[in-house]
């Protein structure tokens, strides 16, 4: 493995970052590998457990929130010549999916690598199953998922860092990017778990749209066009798939909407789902 350093910026996640660190590092080279784990405006253990968890990794703590500082942070810690690996702090990533991700920044041109998201739906209400069921339909998907875990080469990474105050900090990253400069790589596969309830589900829907359209303007545009009607045709030609491409586009025409209501207000900047940081 090409030696890298792994970013795992953390707010609050104390319930869960020994799993994910205890998946991570089964069959990791830790001699080729530094982990940094950056505790940000934590109020809990956070940082304490992930010492605890991996003895090994560099735990940065700062008073100040914000996973895009907290990346920065770690970004000006880490080996500017060699590969930055972002992943988020509640994720299953093993050993063997960052192998293959880092393979993928070998080919030609390629600044940035991502695999393929599987969402764990078991513990999520009957609505929120239906929901991904639909949401697997995306043909956003067929290039993987750019969110949760990428790797950036030492270009790449220098093209988007220090990143800039916002949301939506990995689709910033995937829009500074040309399709044919990002590596879509099958064989790295991780799990996020879905929200419990269909309401947690609408508020991170909500923070993940805000925080999109927050990119495109600042010149970002999203080289995927017209995914609905892409879903729509095929909710015709496959009548099983019709229930739940249906019901993922009504919850998401409902987040539009209570997009547009909140304009009117003051609006969070962050909305996190709590249904899934449970003790691991």
């Amino acid at each position: 493995m090409t030696r890298t350093t792994i970013l795992i910026p953390a707010h609050n996640e104390a319930a869960v970052i020994g799993r994910t660190l205890w998946y991570l590092t089964r069959g990791l080279p830790l001699e080729q590998v530094r982990i940094i784990v950056i505790a940000n405006g934590c109020t809990d253990s956070t940082a304490a457990r992930a010492r605890a968890a991996l003895p090994s990794a560099d735990v940065i703590e700062t008073d100040r929130p914000g996973k895009c500082h907290a990346l920065n942070l770690g970004y000006s810690a880490a080996d500017p010549d060699a590969p930055i690996v972002c992943m988020d702090a509640d994720l299953d990533v093993t050993a063997e999916a960052i192998q293959a991700l880092l393979g993928g920044l070998c080919g030609a041109g390629h600044l940035a690598a991502c695999g393929q998201m599987d969402v764990a739906t078991t513990q999520a209400a009957p609505s929120v199953r239906l929901f991904y069921k639909g949401w697997r339909s995306n043909p956003y998907f067929n290039r993987g998922k750019f969110g949760g875990l990428f790797a950036l080469s030492p270009l790449g990474a220098a093209k988007v860092f220090p990143l800039p105050e916002i949301t939506a900090d990995d689709e910033f990253v995937r829009r500074s990017f040309a399709p044919s400069e990002t590596a879509f790589v099958p064989a790295c596969r991780f799990v996020a778990r879905a929200p419990a309830t269909l309401a947690s589900l609408v508020r991170v829907r909500r923070r993940s749209l805000r925080g999109a359209r927050e990119v495109a303007r600042m010149g970002k545009r999203s080289p995927e066009r017209r995914s609905a009607t892409a879903m729509l045709l095929r909710a015709v030609s496959s009548p099983s798939d019709a229930l739940p491409i249906g019901f993922f586009l009504l919850v998401m025409s409902l987040v539009r909407l209570r997009l547009a209501v909140e304009r009117t207000g003051t609006a969070p900047r962050w909305e996190r789902d709590m249904t899934t940081r449970v003790t691991g």
